[in-house]
């Protein structure tokens, strides 16, 4: 059969049958990938709607941004204070290994009294970082004591000197305070004192056999 065997009526029905067949595959052509794009979207606003029912919002801040602002404030100028005071105290720091103020010590001994029978540096073993700490200075705390506190591998480390001293009490302090009008900063870390067994003359002073261990 074909269109020409058709009435009019048939013909027009045909026609209406495949305009319609037509339009409707053009339309699933058109709808079906929006469809997609609208179950993905769907789909990604549930995931959404579930982040925010699980997400902590922080708790407004009761200090106000001023406050905060002052106080960040006074921190830096802390800050700008103490690295202000460490150049201050380096420029008092003698050189490493300076052998000028070792001689100005051995004079300053000599003025005062006493009888230096072991002058020599002192050599700590460096300290070793833990395994969480592989590089940088180590910084030992204030228990460590003054020696391991400037032992090689620390954040202080400075040149030690040991010197053993023959003297009376007032050459010997004669000699400490001196060590406070030389040129370069000089700190005593450690100090021993003992008699000598030998007993003084007559109207003599005791001599004391004194350890001192100084950080230049």
């Amino acid at each position: 059969m074909n269109l020409k065997q058709l009435n009019k009526r048939e013909r027009i029905l045909a026609g209406c049958i495949i305009v319609v067949i037509v339009l409707g595959g053009y339309g699933l052509m058109r709808l079906d990938p929006k469809y997609s794009d609208i179950q993905r979207l769907e789909q990604q606003k549930q995931a959404t709607i579930k982040r925010l029912a699980t997400m902590d919002i922080p708790t407004e801040p009761q200090e106000e941004v001023e406050d905060i602002n002052k106080e960040l404030d006074d921190q830096e100028n802390a800050l700008q204070a103490i690295k202000d005071s460490a150049e201050q105290v380096e420029t008092t720091l003698a050189p490493l290994d300076s052998q000028e103020l070792k001689v100005r010590i051995s004079e300053l001994a000599r003025d005062s009294g006493v009888r230096i029978r072991v002058n020599e540096a002192l050599s700590p073993p460096p300290l070793k970082a833990s395994k969480n700490r592989e590089y940088g200075e180590i910084m030992p705390p204030v228990t460590a004591g003054w020696i391991p506190r400037m032992s090689p591998g620390s954040m202080f480390q400075r040149p030690l000197q040991r010197l053993e001293l023959d003297g009376s009490y007032l050459a010997l302090r004669r000699f400490i305070h001196g060590l406070d009008e030389l040129p370069y900063l000089v700190t005593v870390v450690r100090l021993n004192i003992d008699k000598l067994a030998i007993a003084p003359l007559r109207g003599g002073s005791q001599i004391l056999k004194t350890e001192l261990i100084l950080a230049l």
